[in-house]
C-alpha cells in the first residue's frame, strides 16, 4: 500500500493511507485561506462555534469578538451558555506552561472569549480567548487542518494577535488540563479519518438537516516543537521549544485523492499523539495481515538532554477489524491482536506501554511512554486465537445519488436511503 505524505505545518507531517475512496464523489476544493465565522451570510467552511471545559466545570460556550470590538464583560453581557461535552478516558499530565504569552506581530481576524474568562481558571495563562484557523492544510491538498491558537486582546485598540512565548516566535501554551470543543461547517467535504496533535480526542459528524457538521473535542497536549525536519530524525535532535497545542486534520471520504486505502472500510478512524514531526494512520499490509504505523518528534527536549516521551492512540471501528483481519468477536480484541514497538533509540530505549482494548464496539491501541526520535508500531494477529472460529465477512456496495459506500459485516445491508449496487 502506498504511503501519502503531507506537510501541514513545519512541524507537523502527517500521513493519511487508511481511507476509503469514492472516485463519484463530485468536485472538492476545500478553501485555503482561513476559514470565518459561520454567519447569516457565511453558511459553509466556517467556523460554527468554540467552547470550553475546564476541570470538574461544565462546558462554556465562547463568544466570537472581531478584532476591534471590545470583548465582553460581566457588566455588557448576559448569562453565558454552557453545554454537556463527553470525554474520552485517556490521561491527561499536567505540565508547567512554558514562557509568558505576548502579542506577536500576527493579526487575526478576531478571538473566542467569554466574560468571565479573566476570573476563570484559565485567566494565568496570559492570554484572552481562542482563534481557531480552519482551512485546507495546503495548496495541494482538500484536507481540512484546524488549529487551536491563544490570542490576545490589544488593551488600547481592541486589535487580537496570535499569542506567542515571551522572546520567541513560537506559540504560547494552551492549558492541557482544558477540554476545547470546535464545531465547523465542512461543505461538500464528507469528514473521514482524524488524526489529532491533543488528546482526549472524540468527534461526531452531523446528520439530518446538517450533515456538514463535524465537531471534536480534544485537550492540548505538551509537544516538543522542531525548528527545521532535521531535528526529527536520529537520536541528536533536540527541540527548539515546548509549546502545549492542539491541532486536528481531517481527511473527506469524497477527496478523490483519499483513494489509498483498502476497499470496504469505514473511514471513521482516529488517531491522536504528541508526535509532531510525523504522524500517520496505520498502514495495511496485505501479505502480513498487519497494521503498521510510525509517530516522529525531536529526541532531545530544549534543555538538549532530557529525552521526549511520547504516546499514541488509534481507534479502529469493530468494522473495519471484521474486513481486515476476519475478527468478527470485536470484544475478543485484547487476545486476538497484538501490538509490538520499535524503538529508533536502541538498546536503553525507555520500552513502550502498548495495549489494546475495545469500547463501544471499537478497538483502541493505545502506546504511551516511548521514547522519541521515530518509533515504528506494529498490530498483527495473535497466532494462539482460534481464528479458525471466525464467520466469514461479506461486503456490499452502497450507492445514494452521487455518493458510495461499503459495508463489511457478517450480514452487510446498505444504510437507510441507501440502495446495492
Amino acid at each position: 500500500m502506498k504511503r501519502m505524505t503531507l506537510l501541514v505545518t513545519s512541524t507537523l507531517v502527517v500521513a493519511l493511507t487508511y481511507l476509503p475512496g469514492d472516485s463519484s464523489a463530485t468536485t472538492l476544493l476545500v478553501p485555503q485561506s482561513p476559514w470565518p465565522v459561520c454567519s447569516s451570510t457565511v453558511s459553509v467552511f466556517c467556523v460554527q462555534s468554540v467552547s470550553i471545559q475546564s476541570p470538574d466545570q461544565p462546558a462554556v460556550t465562547l463568544t466570537w469578538v472581531p478584532s476591534g470590538s471590545p470583548a465582553p464583560t460581566t457588566s455588557n453581557t448576559g448569562p453565558t451558555t454552557t453545554t454537556t461535552t463527553t470525554t474520552t478516558t485517556t490521561a491527561t499530565t499536567t505540565t508547567t506552561l512554558p514562557g509568558s504569552p505576548v502579542e506577536s506581530t500576527t493579526a487575526v481576524p478576531g478571538f473566542w472569549t467569554d466574560a468571565a474568562w479573566s476570573s476563570g481558571s484559565d485567566a494565568s495563562l496570559g492570554f484572552g480567548g481562542l482563534f481557531v484557523d480552519a482551512g485546507a492544510a495546503n495548496a495541494f491538498s482538500n484536507y481540512v487542518l484546524a488549529t487551536v491558537d491563544p490570542a490576545i486582546q490589544d488593551p488600547s485598540s481592541n486589535d487580537v494577535f496570535l499569542a506567542v512565548q515571551s522572546g520567541s516566535t513560537y506559540p504560547a501554551s494552551l492549558n492541557p488540563d482544558d477540554l476545547i470543543t470546535v464545531s465547523l461547517n465542512t461543505g461538500n467535504a464528507e469528514p473521514g479519518v482524524s488524526m489529532a496533535i491533543g488528546n482526549n480526542f472524540s468527534d461526531s459528524v452531523g446528520s439530518g438537516t446538517n450533515p456538514s457538521t463535524y465537531s471534536f473535542t480534544a485537550s492540548p497536549v505538551p509537544v516538543a516543537v522542531a525548528a527545521d525536519i532535521s531535528a526529527c530524525t536520529g537520536e541528536t535532535g533536540v527541540a527548539a521549544a515546548e509549546a502545549t497545542q492542539l491541532q486536528v486534520i481531517v481527511a473527506p471520504m469524497n477527496d478523490p485523492t483519499s483513494g489509498f486505502g483498502v476497499d470496504g472500510v469505514s473511514g471513521r478512524m482516529y488517531v491522536e499523539s504528541n508526535g509532531a514531526c510525523e504522524l500517520s494512520t496505520p498502514v495495511w499490509n496485505a501479505s502480513t495481515s498487519s497494521l503498521s504505523w510510525i509517530v516522529a518528534a525531536p529526541h532531545f527536549l530544549p534543555d538538549g538532554s532530557t529525552v521526549n516521551q511520547g504516546f499514541y492512540q488509534a481507534l479502529i471501528p469493530g468494522s473495519d477489524a471484521a474486513l481486515l483481519w476476519g475478527l468478527t468477536n470485536v470484544n475478543a480484541a485484547a487476545s486476538a491482536l497484538t501490538v509490538s514497538e520499535t524503538s529508533s533509540g536502541g538498546l536503553g530505549a525507555q520500552v513502550a506501554v502498548s495495549s489494546v482494548s475495545v469500547k463501544n464496539g471499537n478497538i483502541i491501541v493505545s502506546s504511551t511512554g516511548f521514547d522519541f526520535s521515530s518509533p515504528h508500531f506494529k498490530i498483527t494477529k495473535n497466532l494462539r486465537y482460534p481464528w479458525k472460529h471466525q464467520s466469514r465477512v461479506k461486503i456490499v456496495h452502497c450507492v445514494k445519488g452521487s455518493h458510495r459506500m461499503t459495508v463489511a459485516a457478517l450480514s452487510p445491508k446498505c444504510p437507510a436511503g441507501y440502495h446495492k449496487k
